[in-house]
């Protein structure tokens, strides 16, 4: 039986003084986007950084969230066969292009990076296998609107593979034409590409395929991801 044991239990404010690696107060806030007050409070143990502050901590400091967070350091003890551990690679997918807030934006959403942030999604590289996708080719949208609803709501997230050799017929895709892009379900017929909302308050495009090089397919919807709250 695998057991887990912790190795290094410290105070958070003695952690911290550890990933400073010998920073001043003033060089270690500026490194990572916060005030020197806000530093100060955490050395003193007078305030503790919330979850967002301490990924950022961790990352600029190169250091286990984990750790950093609860002074644990897991490890695995006693395993004479690991091979029924499940442990797979995860990668994190980018959002699509234009939904990347520009540095300004971010700013003003109060991103905590000297760069703007880039919005990805984990993926577990078993599940792509399965599904003969390349996670290369995968890119994260953010639905807007009821045009898909009920099967795509407002801010649904979707994976989206951009991998797209053959128009699957009934398959959603996320087209760009000109400077809109749009989500909606294409059937094929013999002489054009039928263009369907799900919600049936807004009108079926039908594209002639003498027009159909106007369209630019960015990929096909393989994964919805809806709130449940």
């Amino acid at each position: 039986m695998n057991m887990i044991k912790n190795k290094n239990v410290k105070t958070f404010k003695d952690r911290l003084q550890i990933s400073m690696q010998g920073l001043s107060v003033s060089a270690f806030a500026k490194k990572c986007d916060m005030s020197e007050t806000v530093i100060r409070d955490y050395l003193s143990g007078k305030t503790y950084p919330s979850l967002t502050r301490l990924d950022v901590i961790a990352e600029k400091c190169n250091v286990s969230f984990n750790w950093l967070a609860t002074g644990y350091k897991l490890e695995v003890l006693d395993s004479e066969d690991n091979e029924d551990i499940y442990n797979e690679n995860i990668y994190r997918i980018p959002v699509y292009k234009k939904q990347q807030p520009s540095k300004t934006e971010a700013q003003t959403q109060r991103y905590i990076r000297e760069t703007p942030p880039v919005m990805n999604y984990p993926i577990v590289e078993g599940w792509a296998s399965h599904r003969g996708l390349d996670i290369q080719k995968l890119i994260l949208y953010w639905a807007k609107g009821d045009l898909m609803s009920p099967e795509i709501e407002n801010n649904n997230g979707l994976i989206i593979n951009t991998e797209t050799a053959d128009i699957i017929d009934g398959a959603i895709y996320l087209i760009e034409y000109e400077d809109f892009t749009m989500l909606r379900k294409i059937r094929l017929t013999l002489g054009s590409w039928i263009l369907i909302c799900n919600n049936n308050q807004y009108p079926t495009i039908e594209i002639p395929k003498t027009d159909i090089n106007k369209y630019r397919i960015i990929g096909r919807v393989v994964q919805i991801i809806k709130d449940i709250f």
